[in-house]
């Protein structure tokens, strides 16, 4: 029972302080967001896709491990408390440390749910900010394209105007070709 209790100790505290070490404190986060947004300006927008898959992958295995974990911690418990139930244990410390390893192990799904949670906001977070990103470089893209056609709107009616536009002293050349004219048939015989 002694080792049972250590092993799950050992587990415990291994993924307490693995939790840990996996969610930074808030000020870290603000400076690699700060570094990840710098880096996604840089770059080309691959690049900044790629690091963003593989951020929510690395995200998504720490979540599939912890889960794992705490299901194995689950099957640990309910053999400890079976144990327990077996021998008919009237022992107030087994069954005090049956019931700490059962709150401990209810406040690790609780930060896992809370985990999850997170990574779903900042998914739905991420996809808002690409259809922003989205949405602006369409507005670029109509504003470049009606400013192209604007220059050649007015490209188009200077070079009209230029041409109309003739010199001073000078005369135009007459549109038509010049008719010449035929005598009419002289009607004075009658």
């Amino acid at each position: 029972m002694n080792l049972r209790c250590g092993v799950v100790l050992v587990i415990v505290s291994a993924i307490g302080l693995w939790g840990q070490a996996g969610s930074p404190s808030p000020a870290p986060a603000k400076s690699v967001a700060g570094r990840r947004r710098m880096a996604m300006a840089t770059t080309g927008d691959a690049d900044a896709k790629m690091a963003q898959l593989r951020v929510n992958a690395s995200t998504n295995q720490q979540l599939q491990e912890t889960e794992a974990t705490l299901d194995k911690m689950h099957l640990l418990l309910k053999q400890l408390q079976a144990s327990a139930a077996a021998k008919a244990t009237k022992d107030p410390a087994t069954k005090a440390n049956i019931e700490m390893w059962g709150l401990m192990i209810e406040q690790l799904d609780k930060q896992l749910n809370q985990l999850k949670a997170a990574a779903r906001e900042r998914e739905a977070l991420e996809a808002r900010r690409n259809a922003l990103y989205k949405q602006a470089d369409e507005k670029a893209a109509l504003a470049a394209k009606t400013a192209q056609a604007q220059a050649q709107s007015n490209q188009a009616v200077s070079t009209a105007g230029t041409a109309s536009a003739t010199p001073v002293g000078v005369q135009a050349a007459p549109a038509q070709a010049p008719q010449t004219q035929t005598p009419a048939p002289s009607s004075g015989h009658q």
